[in-house]
């Protein structure tokens, strides 16, 4: 009887216990498959660079961050090449982003050169609630030869958060070149904030050059068809 007594006593211990949630094994919800695992205060991103950020990508001549690229014209002659160009770099002038200091400023018809100047607004982040931009400067300037056109884009700065302390005007040396922006290594961003200029930059960049690589195309199919 002993026994049956403390075998019952145990059962009820036991079930009081689970009961209480003392003994009840902890089960973790689901994770959806759209949901992503939190992240502690202080890890950093562990997302891949794409490559086109890193070493190299943004080339100095003389101390100074210069992009030069070379677009095939075809059969298009210098002339011809030329005017594509100029009503291209008057167009983007007028541009959403642009301001009014954004103009042609230099023609010479003779040697089919053109050199003009943008000051427009360089986007970071715009939400409801943050508008983080810059005024971002900078040349570009086209040498037309026949069958081809080289454009090379200089002389870039930035007008940041002037109203506010740290603020004011950089030129792109002090928040683009390898040794300011990346680490060590240079296969990665130094800890700081001036990654969004060099990633925001290279893609504008690469947004002007695949225009004109668009409009020289298209300047070459309308050629063709005459």
């Amino acid at each position: 009887m002993r026994k049956i007594f403390f075998t019952i006593l145990f059962v009820c211990a036991c079930l009081v216990a689970n009961a209480q949630g003392k003994f009840t094994t902890p089960v973790e919800e689901p994770q959806t498959q759209n949901e992503k695992p939190r992240r502690g205060l202080f890890d950093r991103d562990k997302t891949p660079i794409d490559k086109k950020y890193l070493a190299g990508a943004c080339p100095e001549v003389e101390g100074k961050i210069v992009w030069q690229k070379y677009f095939d014209a075809g059969d298009m002659t210098a002339k011809e090449i030329y005017d594509v160009m100029l009503g291209f770099l008057q167009k983007m002038s007028k541009g959403e982003k642009q301001t009014e200091k954004s103009r042609v400023a230099a023609i010479n018809e003779e040697e089919h050169q053109i050199g003009a100047r943008f000051v427009e607004k360089l986007v970071f982040q715009n939400t409801s609630l943050v508008l983080d931009q810059a005024e971002f400067a900078y040349h570009l300037l086209v040498y037309c030869i026949d069958g081809r056109c080289e454009v090379v884009m200089k002389n870039m700065s930035y007008i940041y958060e002037a109203d506010r302390s740290g603020g004011g005007q950089f030129p792109a040396e002090d928040m683009l070149s390898d040794d300011v922006a990346l680490n060590k290594k240079k296969d990665g961003f130094r800890v700081g904030g001036i990654k969004k200029f060099r990633m925001k930059t290279i893609d504008r960049k690469d947004e002007i050059f695949a225009q004109i690589a668009r409009t020289l195309k298209q300047a070459q199919k309308a050629d063709s068809q005459e």
